[in-house]
Parts: structure tokens; sequence; C-alpha cells
């Protein structure tokens, strides 16, 4: 930082002033003139005075050896102003001191935090450089174990290839014995569905024989209950006859009780008749009023009445309606039961359908995959190869990259190193001389330079993101390319396992299809009968629904009417009302006995409901005796059916005897045909065996390879990772160790620029301090200075 000063002119220049202390103001001439006597013409002529304070003493004391009272006097009373003037320059000269002694302690803190920084710059490099050590390290023995698992991977081929042709022939013959043992056992099985065929209508015939031998059971145990239940029922019948004389009982006693009741509440009633008789005489009065109100209230009922019929031909139409609908839902409903039936059949039939074409669309698969899987397999190991080149490639290209990153960050430390010192020569050029402007014009020109370097450096760097991410997806495609041989030649295997499963399940697949098929033309044939009686119901429900809608029109006069009568009896009420607000003591002698007579009238209510309750259990009484003896009437009749049932359920357990005993003659036979075909292929299971036993070690040694290739491969992809990973790391490291080296450079540029601004502070802070001392000499002088 550097702070520029304008020097304020001075009234004196020349060789140094000799200061001398004075007491008074008033000896100033005597001073001066005493000062030029000793001094030469040569000062005295080269002597500016402030203002010309004492020049016109001055002069006439050189020339006439004497001073005038009044030049004294004018003197004087320049010399104070030039005092005052002399302080008041002091006191600006003293707070620019102040100011600098401010910016110099400032400058001294920038400086201690600078050199802090530098030293904590300092030490994260020294930290950076030991973890770059040790990264390259890493990475040196990362990459000699990637070069020996690549050296492992291509023995380990090798040694497959080998076992690949020893195993080749004796697969061969493995798989003539096997095709040999596959048609012995065709034949076998052939019988064997012959067998399971005949076992299958044996054991129809014994389940059927085992269900007639329960019908028949059942058929005994039947006839046997009946008699069990009749007998039940005769010793029940006795019961509920008994229970019919004790309801007979609670009948009478019942009906005394509501006779007493009945005497008790006409007394009340006529107590009740005397006090409305009092009350009528009082109402003499209003019977005007009344008469009206029954005008007005039967014209409200008659408007009433009309509303309520149209209301009721309405009601009546609304459920013949919903009876309709309900009839039409009805059909609905069965049409749309039986197209479900239909539907599900055919949705059955679709998946049977379904499942067919899938058991032979899967035979065929099964076919043409088992030909095609071995073509497969070969373009595999076609792609293996090609990504395994492209691998190559790609870590070619990443080396290269990363040797041109490293040119690009040597070339962008240069750089910035070289901005950084046309910085601190332009900041120490004071002006806008030629010279700074062809600095700055340099340092513009190396900040495009650098500028250019850092955007190639981002580009390099993506770039080697980009094939790093670019060698670890080859390296995916490896490891799914393997895995997808693997795959395939499991599946090879399985799918000549599997051919013969699937030729049965297609046979299977085919019967359930004709079957269904049958079943959904049925259903179908009964649908046209279900949409005829849809239709009718609709037509109906449509037609009921106009019926409907022209009562319902006809609704808004009659309410009309109903509520403008209701109004008039609304208003003639009132009238009433206010005349019978004249009559509570009559109206409560009349309420004392209508509640009397309601309370009387609540226990006769009660004893009636008693008579009721014992009226109905008698009925229920004498109906559950006639229900007993209907139903003993009944299982009676039931005897006869049920004896002939048993008798024909034994003759048909017999017949089904019968028919087992020849079934099992014809199994015996097919029996024997099966035992000969199972000891020709005992003997051909025996070579097969064998053969197996030589190819089994050899299968064994080949998946212990491929488990090696794998582990080998997995490992060198671990490897790879880690190098890949490596490298960047040691980059990163690298691009600090670059930043911190700069920022270190920068730093110390920074500090030996701010102890520049530190001594040009100082130096103008001297040079204040110089004013403040000589102005001090003019003011001890009173002024004058000479």
């Amino acid at each position: 930082m550097s702070v520029s000063r304008t020097s304020r002119p001075t009234a004196t220049t020349g060789p140094a002033f000799f200061v001398r202390r004075v007491a008074r103001v008033t000896l100033a001439p005597a001073v001066c003139a005493g000062l030029l006597l000793a001094g030469s013409p040569a000062l005295a002529a080269s002597t500016t005075t402030s203002g010309g304070i004492c020049s016109g003493v001055v002069n006439q004391l050189s020339h006439r050896g004497m001073v005038q009272e009044n030049l004294l006097k004018a003197a004087a009373r320049k010399n104070a102003e030039a005092i005052r003037l002399l302080q008041a320059e002091r006191a600006d000269l003293e707070a620019q001191a102040e100011s600098l002694e401010t910016q110099i302690a400032a400058a001294d803190q920038e400086i201690a935090a600078l050199e802090a920084e530098e030293q904590r710059l300092a030490t994260e490099a020294a930290a950076t450089e030991t973890e770059l050590a040790g990264l390259t390290e890493q990475q040196a023995s990362t990459a000699a174990a990637v070069e020996a698992a690549e050296q492992t991977l291509v023995d380990l081929r090798a040694q497959r290839a080998t076992v690949e042709g020893q195993l080749a022939p004796l697969q061969q013959q493995l798989a003539d014995a096997l095709a040999a043992h596959d048609d012995l056992t065709a034949q076998a099985a052939g019988v064997e569905a012959d067998i399971t065929a005949l076992q299958g209508q044996i054991a129809s015939a014994e389940t059927e024989l085992t269900g007639l031998e329960s019908d028949a059971a059942t058929a005994a145990d039947a006839l046997a209950t009946q008699h069990t239940m009749i007998e039940t029922a005769q010793g029940e019948l006795v019961g509920l006859e008994a229970d019919a004389q004790r309801a007979a009982a609670a009948v009478a006693d019942a009906t005394q009780a509501v006779a007493d009741g009945e005497a008790e509440l006409a007394r009340l009633v006529a107590d009740g008749v005397a006090a409305q008789e009092e009350l009528d005489a009082q109402r003499a009065e209003i019977l005007t009023a009344r008469d009206v109100l029954a005008t007005r209230q039967a014209e409200a009922q008659d408007a009433a009445d009309a509303l309520a019929a149209k209301q009721a031909e309405v009601t009546r139409a609304q459920t013949e309606l919903a009876a309709l609908e309900s009839e039409a839902q009805d059909a609905a409903d069965a049409l749309a039961a039986k197209q479900a039936e239909v539907t599900r059949a055919q949705t059955e039939l679709a998946a049977l359908e379904s499942e067919a074409q899938d058991a032979a669309d899967a035979l065929a698969a099964n076919q043409a995959a088992t030909a095609t899987l071995a073509k497969e397999i070969d373009a595999l190991n076609v792609q293996i190869a090609a990504v395994n080149a492209e691998i190559t490639a790609t870590q070619a290209e990443l080396s290269a990259a990363q040797a041109d990153l490293a040119a690009l960050q040597q070339q962008k430390t240069a750089l910035e190193a070289e901005i950084s010192s046309l910085t601190a020569r332009i900041a120490a050029i004071k002006g806008n001389s030629p010279e700074k402007q062809a600095l700055l014009d340099l340092r513009r020109s190396k900040q495009g330079q650098l500028d250019a370097v850092n955007a190639e450096i981002t580009d390099t760097n993506a770039l080697i993101s980009g094939l790093q991410g670019d060698l670890t997806s080859l390296q995916g495609q490896i490891n799914d390319l393997n895995a997808q041989l693997v795959t395939k030649q499991r599946e090879s295997s399985e799918l000549q396992q599997q051919a013969a499963p699937l030729q049965a399940a297609v046979t299977e697949a085919n019967a359930a299809v004709a079957a269904k098929q049958a079943e959904v033309a049925g259903l179908e044939s009964e649908l046209p009968a279900l949409e005829d009686a849809v239709t009718s119901a609709d037509q109906a429900v449509t037609a009921k629904q106009g019926e409907l809608a022209g009562l319902e029109s006809d609704l808004p006069a009659l309410e009309g009417a109903v509520t403008s009568a209701n109004e008039a009896v609304a208003a003639q009420e009132q009238v009433v009302a206010d005349l019978e607000a004249e009559l509570p003591t009559l109206s409560q002698n009349v309420e004392a006995a209508q509640q009397a007579i309601a309370d009387q009238t609540a226990v006769l209510e009660g004893l009636r409901d008693n008579l009721g309750e014992a009226e109905a259990d008698l009925v229920d009484a004498n109906a559950a005796v006639e229900a007993k003896r209907a139903e003993i009437a009944r299982l009676e009749s039931e005897l006869p059916a049920l004896q002939a049932a048993v008798d024909e359920a034994n003759a048909a357990v017999n017949a089904k005897k019968d028919e087992i005993a020849t079934l099992n003659a014809r199994l015996d036979d097919l029996v024997a045909t099966l035992t000969g075909l199972n000891g020709r292929i005992a003997v051909k299971e025996q070579e097969i065996l064998d053969l197996q036993a030589r190819v089994a070690p050899l299968l064994a040694e080949l998946t212990r390879i491929d488990e090696e290739i794998s582990a080998t491969e997995a490992q060198l992809t671990t490897l790879q990772g880690q190098l890949s990973s490596l490298d960047q790391k040691i980059t990163a490291a690298q691009a600090t160790l670059r930043t911190l080296e700069a920022q270190k450079k920068a730093n110390k540029d920074a500090i030996a620029t701010q102890k520049g601004v530190v001594l040009s502070l100082q130096a103008q802070l001297g040079d204040v301090q110089n004013r403040i001392k000589a102005i001090d000499g003019q003011i001890a002088l009173g002024g004058c200075v000479v």
C-alpha cells in the first residue's frame, strides 16, 4: 500500500533558520535586526517572509540604520496574525501525523497476519508433500499387483482351454448314453403311463366303490335315524299338550283382571264428564269463534285432503315403480350372473388356451434356445475379447491425459509466479508512466495465457474423469459378460432336462381347453331368454316413470292451496286462544279428571297386554302341538322311500366290486412288461454312471478354474479401481501442493509490499514531524521567518 503526499508551500527556502526564544513580541524587530547584522547579505536577499510580516522593519533597518515607530506597531500586528495561521497549520500536521501512525499500526498488524498465514501454508505444504509421497508409493505397489493379476488370468484361461479339450469327447459319449437311456425311459414311461391310467381307473372304481358303500351306509343310517326321530317327536308331543293346558288357565286369569279394570275406568269417566259439562257452559261465549275456526279448519282439511290424495297417488305410483324397478333389477341381475358365468368360463378358457399355448411355446422355445445357446456363448467370448482391448486402449489414453495435466499445472504455476511478480513491480511504480503501462499490458497478456491454461486444465480434468468413468464402465461390461457366459452355460444344461416335462404339459393343457370350450357353449345358449326378460322389465319401468312424472306436476298448486288455508286457520286459532285464556280453572279440573282417566287407562292397557300375551302363548302352544303331529305324520310317510334306497345302494356296491377285479388282472400284465424294461434301464444307467464318474472330476476342475478366473477378475477390477482412485488422489494432492506454493508466493509478495507501505508511511510521518518542528520555531520567533 503506497501513500502519496502533496507538500504545502513554505514561506522560506534556503539554509536552516536559527531559532531563538523571545520573551515578548515587541522585541522581535531588534532580534531580527541583530540576525541581519550577524548574517551575510546573500542570506538576507534570499529570505522571503510570511506575508511580508518583517520585510518593512528589516529593509528600513538595513538601509537607514533605524526603524520607524509606526512600522514596529504594524510588524507586531502582522506577527500575531502569522502566529495564528502557523498554529492552525500545526494542528493540521498533527492530525496528519496521528492518521499516519494509525495506518502504520494497521499495516504492522496486516504484516503479522500475513506472516502467520505464511507459516500455516508452509505446514500444509509439508503435510501435502508427505501425503503425495505415500500415495505415489501405493500407486506403484497397486500397479504391480494389477500386472500380476492380469498374468494369473492369462494362465487360468489357458488351463481352462486344456480341460475343455479333455472334457468334450467324454461329454459326447455321455450324451449318447443319455439319449439311449432316454429312449428306454420313454418306453418305460409309456408302460408306466398305461399302468398309471389303469391304476387311475382302479383307484376311480375303488373310490366309486367307497362312495357307493358310503351311500349304502348313509341310507341305512337315514332309515335308523328316521325311526329315532319319530319316537322322539311322539315324546315331545306329550309335553307340548301339557303346555297348552297351562296356557289356557293363564288366559282365564287375565280375562278377569281386565274386567275389574274396565269397571274402575267407567267410574272415572263419569267424573270426567261432570267436569267437562261445567267447562262447556263456560265456553258458550266462544262458540261463534269456534264455528268460524271449524269453517277455516274444514277448508284447510279439504285442501290437505286433496294434497294427501294426490300424494297418495304419487306414493302408489312410486311403490309400483319401485316394484317394477326391482323386477327389472332382478332380471338384470340374473342376466349379469349368467353373463358373469360365461365371462368366467371364457376367462378360464382363455387362461387354459394361454396355458396350452404357453406350454407349446415353451417347448418350441426350449428347442430353439438349446440350438442357439452355443452361438450365444461364442458371441460372448468375442465380446469379452473386444472389451478387454478397449480397456487397454482407455488405460493408455488415461496415462497420456494425466501426463498432459501435469505439464499444464507446471505452466499454470509459472504464469501465476510471473503475474505476481508483475503485480509487485506495478505497485512499486508511482504515477502512470510508460514503463508502468507496459507492465500492465504484459500482465494482461500473461493473465490471458493463464486463463487459457486454466481452461485446458479444466478440459483435461474432464477428459481424465471421462476416461476413468469409461474404464469403470468397461470393467463392468467384462463382469456382466462373464456372468452372462456362466448363465448361458447353465441354461443350456437346464433346457435339455426340461424337454420331456414340457411335452407332457402340452398334452394335458390341450385336453383342459376342449373341456372348457364345451362348458362355455352350454352357458352361452342360456343368454337369449334372460336378455328378453330384461328388455320387458325395462319397458314397464319406463311407462311407470312417465305416469309418476304427470302426478308430481300437479303437486305445487295443491301445496299452495294448503298453505293459504293453514294461514287462515292460524289466524282464527289466535282468536279462539284469546277467549280460552279466561278458562284456566275449569281446564285444570278437566285435566285432573282426564289424568285420572289416563292413569286408569294405562293400568287397563297393562292388563290387556297381559291378556294378549297369555292368549298368544295359548295360540303358540296349540300351534306347536299341531306342528309336532304333522312332523310325526311326515316322518312316517318317508320310511318306504328310505328302505328302497338302502336296497338299491347294496346292489350298486356288488356290481362295482366285480369291475375292480377285472381291472386288477390287466394291471398284473402291465407290471410284468415294466419289470423287463427296468432291467435294461438299469444296465444303461450303470454305463452313464461310469461316464459321469470320468466327467465329474473334469467338470470340478473346470468349475475350480472358472471360480479362480472370476476371483482373479474381481481382484483385478478392485485393483484397477484402487489404481484409478490413487491416480485421482495423487492429482488432487499435486493440485493442492501447487495451490499452496502459489499462495505462499503471493503471501510472500504481499508481505514485501506491505513492508514497503510501512516504510513509505514512516517517511511521510518523519516529514510531517519535521514540518511541525519548523512551525514551532516560527511561533517561537513571534511569527517572523528570516
